[in-house]
């Protein structure tokens, strides 16, 4: 088994859509489609069905985050009316996440891999 990656590499790796444990290998070949393991060092990206159900988590999160900061320094701090603070938001919380979501399971198979260090190789489970 490889030695661990430190945290700021993985999350470096992450931000660059490449693959968590050797930062060799893209994880995307289009937008929304992940391989479905690494070319160059064999991780597994998706353990079973249903692994990436926690980056729906972070990507929402994150956007219900900017989007409640967004609305309290537009609206209550800077005191712009609704009417020209909320459609604009309304249009981010559709377009932010969609944007969002390779980064989204990019972090998420990022910081899964420093907490368990499994690499998809049926012999070493």
């Amino acid at each position: 088994m490889p030695a661990p990656v430190p945290r700021s590499v993985l999350l470096s790796r992450a931000v660059r859509l490449k693959c968590p444990q050797c930062g060799e290998s893209t994880l995307f070949h289009h937008w929304v489609l992940m391989y479905p393991k690494c070319e160059h060092c064999g991780l597994t990206y998706e353990r079973e069905p249903g692994y990436f159900l926690g980056s729906i988590y972070v990507n929402y999160g994150l956007t219900a985050l900017t989007t409640t900061f967004a609305y309290v320094a537009f609206h209550m701090v800077m005191g712009y009316s609704n009417l020209w603070v909320v459609p604009p938001l309304l249009v981010y919380c559709i377009v932010f996440p969609v944007l969002f979501f390779p980064y989204a399971r990019a972090y998420w198979l990022a910081m899964d891999l420093s907490f368990d260090r499994y690499r998809g190789d049926d012999d070493e489970l």
